[in-house]
């Protein structure tokens, strides 16, 4: 997992630096935000049906318009789950009776692009987000005190809506409440995909 977040913050600071290129305009935007998971599909039927209240996500976002935006978006994501004791098959003729657990983690980096219809004239502003890019994932199963690790990078995509809330009629920064879902696919030890629904509450602010 320390080699999955070097190689992210990597990433969150090629991004940083890009966004301060366009800083001095005042036309550029970062977004904060608590992120609350729910696996949904075969993460929550075959891994992990626990949500997970930990994590957040980030983006540093350029307005080409007052409708239209792009930019990048990290996260962080925290699954775990552990199960009841039960009998599991171990082998051709091999049974083992034990508690497994599964704990994953993600750290997501996305291109995205935020569309929002209204503009940014009014006290809420709606928008529309989409955003493609790769899941770093952490993937450790345990099984009694036997365990295994995988780490991986899949493909992932983004399809979200929300709202912007300025702080005041000529704010710059406010509240963003938003939900999205996550395509990742994830072909390992049998595992079809790590899709998930997010909520996420945050602030956003200009770089200056």
């Amino acid at each position: 997992m320390k080699k999955i977040l070097n190689i992210a913050a990597v990433t969150i600071f090629l991004l940083v630096t890009s966004a301060t290129v366009h800083a001095q305009k005042g036309d550029v935007k970062f977004n904060l935000n608590y992120n609350y998971s729910m696996p949904m599909g075969n993460f929550k039927d075959n891994i992990i049906s626990n949500s997970s209240p930990r994590g957040g996500t980030g983006e540093i976002i350029y307005n080409f318009s007052s409708k239209l935006a792009i930019g990048g978006a990290f996260g962080y994501q925290d699954y775990y789950q552990k199960y009841p004791r039960a009998v599991y098959k171990t082998g051709p003729n091999e049974t083992t009776s034990a508690v497994l657990s599964n704990s994953i983690q993600t750290v997501p980096v996305m291109a995205k692009l935020t569309y929002s219809p209204a503009g940014n004239g009014g006290a809420v502003q709606p928008y529309l987000s989409g955003g493609a890019g790769a899941a770093f994932v952490d993937f450790k199963q345990y099984l009694g005190e036997f365990g295994s690790a995988t780490n991986s990078v899949s493909f992932v995509a983004q399809a979200g809506a929300g709202v912007f809330i300025p702080f005041g009629k000529l704010s710059a920064a406010g509240l963003r409440l938003g939900a999205d879902y996550n395509y990742v696919p994830y072909n390992k030890d049998g595992f079809g995909a790590l899709n998930t629904l997010d909520v996420h509450a945050g602030v956003y602010f200009p770089i200056r």
